[in-house]
């Protein structure tokens, strides 16, 4: 269980604040900039990563009734996750059996009481059985059985919808002690409330890297989020191949000559955030969760979807305003307007050939470490 190193980086930082404390080490770390802009090795990346590892697709509570679901193509597959009429989660292939019609045509939420093909009407329930073949009597040998929706392995963990397109899906393996961190801050129990997604025109490593660094936060946002930290006070760690991220708030001055465990609630004095990896960063915000989903389209675009959960869904116009103003503010202020400037900015970078590598220092050593593990895993497949 590693919920004791949530407390253990809280005295960290409040002992870096206080001076009785040193910071990371210096270091100078080189990516080369083909990892960003080669469209061979972005293939590799896209099949050896997003392809065969399991990739955070939304939560629960998005699709919260029977026939609730959420149709995507994020990763050039046409895919549709919904809850049938036993509560259960499945994701399949949006495409029927019988010509390879798409099912569902409008991507985003939909509430659906079947699957119909629109081309000759091939019915299929919300367990992705086969229901209905209009004049089943012109075809030859067709068992309803086995052509039901081609599934693809999905399970959920802490409320988070898990999926992996290709090949057999071991969450727990993967989670990697990842369960108790997100059960301490009851991300079960949040509650959808509202989305965007967006293109960006950039590698999706490039987005990565914005949410792996402490460095940039009251440079890059110093007229948004960054007056609320302290300059460069981060604290980082590992769990198998995913990333904790601990970002020091001005109330970690709170915590100073105080054990962590007495806190009322860390998020006051730390920003923990989580990149799972390959796709998605949690960023557990003081009163609602931040969840950033990326699905690389191409070596330079990459879809950016962000959703906000809340602890109780706002039942006044007042605590809706609140949220609404939130998500704004962070979605439009901070991530469109500076996380995902900075990387579309970099990108046209990588274009200009000024440089053949960037620069990681010690700071930015958790950008390098994803780096790093990325190189791992496309050798290792």
């Amino acid at each position: 269980m590693s919920v004791s190193d949530l407390y253990s980086a809280v005295d960290t930082l409040a002992a870096r604040f206080d001076g009785e404390a040193d910071g990371p080490e210096a270091c100078s770390i080189r990516i080369p900039v083909h990892h960003y802009s080669d469209p061979k090795r972005f293939e590799q990346e896209r099949r050896e990563l997003f392809m065969q590892l399991p990739l955070v697709l939304g939560h629960e509570s998005q699709i919260p009734e029977p026939g609730d679901a959420i149709v995507q193509d994020w990763l050039g597959v046409p895919l549709i996750t919904i809850r049938d009429q036993q509560g259960h989660i499945a994701t399949f292939y949006n495409v029927c059996r019988h010509r390879g019609m798409r099912l569902v045509q409008a991507e985003g939420p939909a509430q659906l009481r079947s699957l119909v093909c629109p081309y000759h009407q091939w019915t299929y329930g919300l367990d992705g059985g086969l229901r209905n073949i209009p004049r089943c009597e012109s075809f030859v040998g067709i068992d309803k059985a086995d052509n039901g929706l081609v599934p693809v392995a999905t399970e959920v963990r802490n409320g988070l919808i898990w999926a992996q397109i290709e090949g057999n899906m071991d969450i727990d393996s993967h989670l990697a002690g990842l369960g108790p961190e997100f059960d301490f801050f009851r991300l079960g129990d949040f509650h959808y409330c509202q989305q965007s997604v967006r293109e960006v025109s950039a590698n999706w490593k490039l987005v990565q890297d914005a949410f792996l660094d402490g460095y940039h936060v009251t440079r890059l946002h110093k007229n948004t989020v960054g007056p609320f930290f302290p300059d460069s006070l981060a604290e980082t760690g590992m769990l198998g191949m995913h990333t904790r991220s601990a970002v020091a708030r001005n109330e970690i001055a709170d915590a100073v000559g105080t054990a962590a465990e007495s806190l009322p609630d860390l998020r006051h004095n730390v920003t923990f955030s989580y990149t799972t990896f390959p796709n998605a960063v949690l960023v557990f915000q003081p009163d609602y969760i931040s969840v950033i989903c990326l699905f690389p389209k191409s070596v330079d675009r990459t879809i950016f979807v962000h959703y906000m959960l809340v602890p109780e869904l706002p039942e006044t116009e007042e605590r809706r305003d609140h949220f609404g103003r939130s998500f704004r503010l962070i979605d439009e202020g901070v991530f469109a307007a500076e996380d995902i400037f900075v990387a579309e900015g970099a990108q046209r970078g990588l274009h200009s050939a000024a440089n053949d590598s960037l620069l990681f220092g010690g700071l930015e050593k958790a950008a390098a470490r994803f780096h790093r593990l990325i190189e791992e895993q496309l050798s290792d497949s």
